[in-house]
């Protein structure tokens, strides 16, 4: 809300004085200052305010307030969801940013919260030692995957450097906002530029799941191992002290009859 609100209260502004000068013109349908570009400067603008919900498809101004704390929060749900309906979209860049790094570290918690059946302990070392596999596969992935598509796509499609890396990072997490899709438009080499984008999707998203896999069956493991640990803390000690401890009774007992026999000889 902090970084989409200001942008979109300063959209309805402008929503406001470009519709009150529309009114104006049309009542001087004469005028020479109306000419086609200026009408299809109005209409494009019109409709980036529609995308943006400032207007309706009449081009009534709205009510609906994007960026309110609840609307925003629902936003957040969908992100780490992963279920991107695409009602709401960052428009900054700061808020572009901001969601890649919050749905970078939202997801997988979101994951290992709804995947989670019970609350157990990890030692620091373990910690450690998973994030450090984890980054040495995903390394790879987020140059490869990322960064370089990135910089392709901001070329052929006339993205900036950051709207190129949100719409790969959107697309291979699965969020898939809808805001930016690659290929819309036409040239003679769309075909073989959408089955390259097409490739790029399967083996990202192939190697993506690789390494949440790997993940998870680490904290799986853990989590084994953990249960086990309680067990055998709740079990008492250890079997070769109960039976060393068995012994030693029979021992004792053994010891005691022998005494009373002599004792009654």
């Amino acid at each position: 809300m902090y970084l989409e609100a200001p942008l979109e209260h300063q959209k309805r502004q402008e929503i406001d004085d470009l519709l009150n000068d529309f009114r104006d013109k049309l009542k001087l349908i004469n005028h020479p200052n109306i000419s086609q570009e200026h009408i299809t400067s109005m209409i494009q603008k019109l409709l980036a305010a529609q995308d943006m919900n400032l207007v309706d498809r009449f081009g009534n101004k709205t009510e609906f307030i994007n960026w309110s704390f609840f609307n925003s929060f629902f936003f957040a749900i969908t992100v780490t969801t992963t279920i991107g309906y695409g009602h709401l979209t960052p428009y900054t860049a700061s808020g572009k940013l901001f969601c890649i790094i919050y749905a970078l570290f939202g997801i997988p918690m979101t994951g290992l919260l709804i995947g989670a059946k019970s609350r157990y302990r990890r030692q620091l070392s373990i910690r450690l030692m998973l994030l450090k596999k984890g980054l040495i596969f995903f390394v790879p992935w987020f140059l490869v995957f990322l960064v370089l598509p990135a910089i392709v796509f901001a070329f052929i499609e006339n993205w900036t450097f950051l709207e190129g890396f949100y719409y790969c990072f959107v697309t291979l997490s699965t969020i898939g906002f809808g805001d930016y899709v690659a290929g819309s438009f036409e040239k003679h080499y769309i075909w073989v530029y959408k089955l390259i984008v097409v490739l790029w999707i399967i083996f990202g998203l192939a190697y993506l799941s690789m390494i949440l896999n790997f993940i998870s069956q680490g904290l799986r493991s853990r989590h084994l191992t953990n249960v086990v640990l309680s067990i055998r803390r709740m079990s008492g000690p250890p079997l070769s002290h109960r039976f060393s401890h068995l012994n030693k009774m029979r021992r004792n007992r053994y010891n005691r009859l022998v005494s009373q026999g002599y004792r009654n000889q």
